[in-house]
């Protein structure tokens, strides 16, 4: 992509969505906006959470649910970098050059995406890539918890599953592309160190 640009974003506590429109918007439920600072540019978009959410939003959150944030990327941002601290990521119905997402204690979630890289990580928690369609390749890792690849992937690509400490599964679809690697063809990785590693 000639004029791409880069979306970086760091979240404390709140569940973060992002997804693809025609134009850059940020939508807010249940947290005030001057919690975050925004910085955008030509050479692409940054996204800060300050503080964390405060209590009355937790209190709340049985009724209403979760403080969280939906960001509409542009056609133009074609690298997505996310770490979170505690919480929810997911990234869905983007097609993109390069997807890093890494959550340190909850959810790291990649739905309808294509791109060249996609890099999936939560230290505690979960992990997973949802219909990813990866041209070069596709890891999801989690330390402590589940690291899943499900649904639709990449045509001929290969995949590797390991869990060091735990179970592995994978569905007999997906048994023929197992350990199989091509150069030319996508590469997935789905690795748990403490859990499980599950290919659906």
């Amino acid at each position: 992509m000639a004029n791409s640009r880069k979306f970086v974003a760091k979240t404390k506590d709140v569940s973060l969505t992002v997804k693809r429109a025609e134009s850059f918007s940020i939508s807010y439920v249940d947290c005030e906006k001057d919690m975050f600072q925004i910085e955008e540019n030509q050479d692409g978009i940054k996204f800060f959470q300050r503080e964390k959410a405060s209590a009355c939003y937790w209190f709340g959150w049985l009724a209403k649910g979760n403080p969280e944030v939906i960001i509409m990327l542009p056609e133009d941002v074609d690298v997505c970098e996310i770490e979170a601290e505690v919480n929810q990521v997911l990234v869905t119905d983007i097609k993109a050059d390069k997807i890093y997402v890494k959550v340190k204690n909850g959810k790291a979630a990649v739905r309808n995406v294509q791109a060249n890289d996609v890099f999936i990580k939560c230290v505690n928690g979960k992990a997973v890539a949802h219909n990813v369609e990866a041209t070069t390749s596709c890891t999801v890792d989690t330390l402590n918890g589940m690291s899943v690849l499900e649904g639709a992937i990449t045509r001929d690509a290969s995949i590797e599953v390991t869990c060091k400490n735990g179970i592995t599964e994978v569905s007999d679809k997906n048994k023929v592309n197992l350990g199989c690697r091509t150069d030319g063809c996508a590469h997935y990785v789905v690795r748990c160190l403490n859990g499980k590693a599950a290919v659906k």
